[in-house]
């Protein structure tokens, strides 16, 4: 009904509001997509290694949990460490286990789990890496001996 009472003057304050409310939309759409491609942990994600039944969930507040399925018979062992993840760099450092929290697990697991066994699990894990994701595929290379995990998103 407006436009067909040809208001030059209605017809532009209406446009204005219009091209505002779609600007607004489009700065914010784009600012949400930017915040989310760049500013958030590329590697966050559930993780499954190829050669073993470990998988391995990488937390966006730089936090690693380790999922052992059938280490010395304890059927899904859960550890979480530290992680820090530098995207410049693309390396992945992840902390070992604080001894009381490495009793706690032995404790849990009375009998079951041997300190040597948990210890052998977690050694390749506690260390630091340099990752490369390809798809659905995570490669970590250790630093030191340039061994390579790799693990399919899950």
């Amino acid at each position: 009904m407006l436009i067909a009472k040809n208001d030059e003057k209605e017809r532009s304050f209406l446009f204005r509001i219009v091209i505002w409310t779609a600007s607004v939309l489009i700065i914010a759409v784009a600012a949400y997509f930017l915040i989310r491609s760049f500013a958030r942990n590329p590697i966050a994600g559930t993780w499954e290694y190829q050669d073993d039944n470990i998988t391995m969930t990488i937390q966006s507040d730089d936090k690693v949990k380790l999922q052992f399925d059938n280490l010395q018979d304890v059927p899904e062992l859960a550890v979480t460490m530290d992680c820090q993840v530098d995207k410049t760099e693309k390396t992945l450092v992840i902390g070992g286990l604080q001894q009381s929290e490495f009793d706690r697990i032995l404790e849990q697991y009375d009998g079951q789990l041997t300190q040597s066994a948990l210890d052998t699990a977690l050694s390749m894990f506690t260390t630091s890496f340099d990752y490369s994701m390809e798809r659905q595929t995570l490669t970590l290379t250790d630093r030191e001996y340039g061994e390579q995990m790799i693990f399919d998103k899950k």
